[in-house]
């Protein structure tokens, strides 16, 4: 089957397949690949943001794992115009709770998501960089391969040792409480 990292437009969608619902497995950045989520407090916020996001899922959540740079969902089966929609309701409310926390901190944590643009009125604060990758599979053994990559990423990044250390995972319909890493 048809496997490669799409960017958020649609570029490479096959044709044939565009109306076909697929699993996906989705990468949300942060913007200047910035490691934002690396304040528990904010990748708590994240997770919570994507926990109340999940009941409107096209198809399942089947997993999420909030890593210090970037969010990483499966989801599916889906359309791609259904994925589009929820992954902007992710990161909608995702901002909102992070922008909140940031504001209430005393920290130089705003500085990570604060732009200046005179053309654009000013001061603007942006979490997530434009888009997000998606790579698209049909079927259950890749959605197997899919969630097992994505408990491994913790690990692969060198952020735990064991996979149920990382606090930060949503799998089995809920977020995964862990001890802080």
């Amino acid at each position: 089957m048809w496997d490669e990292i799409l960017d958020s437009d649609g570029a490479g969608w096959p044709a044939d397949e565009g109306d076909e619902d697929a699993y996906a497995q989705v990468i949300l950045t942060v913007q200047g690949h910035a490691p934002l989520f690396g304040s528990a407090r904010l990748a708590r916020r994240a997770l919570d943001a994507i926990t109340a996001c999940a009941p409107g899922a096209p198809g399942q959540l089947w997993g999420a794992v909030v890593l210090p740079e970037t969010v990483r969902l499966v989801i599916g089966p889906a359309g791609v115009d259904a994925l589009d929609q929820f992954i902007e309701a992710v990161k909608a409310q995702s901002s909102t709770r992070v922008l909140s926390a940031i504001r209430q901190a005393d920290d130089d944590t705003l500085d990570v998501v604060l732009r200046y643009s005179p053309v654009w009125g000013g001061a603007l604060y942006q979490v997530w960089q434009t888009g997000y990758h998606r790579q698209l599979f049909w079927t259950e053994y890749k959605l197997s391969n899919a969630l097992y990559e994505l408990a491994r990423a913790p690990v692969e990044a060198g952020l735990v040792a064991d996979l149920d250390d990382w606090p930060y995972r949503y799998q089995d319909g809920e977020a995964a409480i862990g001890p802080p890493p």
